[in-house]
């Protein structure tokens, strides 16, 4: 990958912020719902990894000169078909992706109630994705 120390640097932040958006998605969804100014925190932190994904994805394609894909979703179905990760893993990132795009564009497209019901889920395949990328990088 790209550069050692921006890797360690890149999945140390986003490590940080998903346990950020954690510490507030943790709470009952009531309590989440209610907070807006929470709930749209916890979103940006969401926002802030998924797009360090994004980052890192690039990098190790443009590295590997495995092409350009088209979108950033793609990006992580290049990876699965080189078999850097797995499938799932890609379909899933790629769907971050969608939720980083919603966020973006505006919270108010944002479903928080199905965000509060998957952030489990999603946070996970955050974390076996920067894994995966620790691996490659040799962290």
């Amino acid at each position: 990958m790209v550069r050692f120390d921006v890797v360690q640097r890149k999945i140390g932040r986003a490590s940080a912020w998903l346990g950020d958006a954690e510490t507030i998605l943790t709470r009952s969804a009531d309590e989440f719902l209610k907070d807006v100014k929470e709930r749209d925190l916890a979103s940006f932190y969401l926002f802030l990894a998924i797009q360090e994904a994004i980052d890192l994805a690039s990098h190790w394609v443009a590295d590997e000169n495995w092409g350009s894909p088209d979108d950033a979703g793609s990006t992580f179905l290049v990876l699965a078909d080189r078999r850097a990760i797995d499938r799932e893993l890609a379909e899933r990132m790629r769907d971050a992706v969608g939720l980083r795009n919603l966020i973006a564009h505006g919270y108010s497209l944002v479903d928080h109630e199905r965000l509060h019901r998957e952030y489990k889920e999603g946070v996970a395949n955050l974390r076996r994705f920067f894994a995966a990328v620790s691996l490659k990088a040799g962290l």
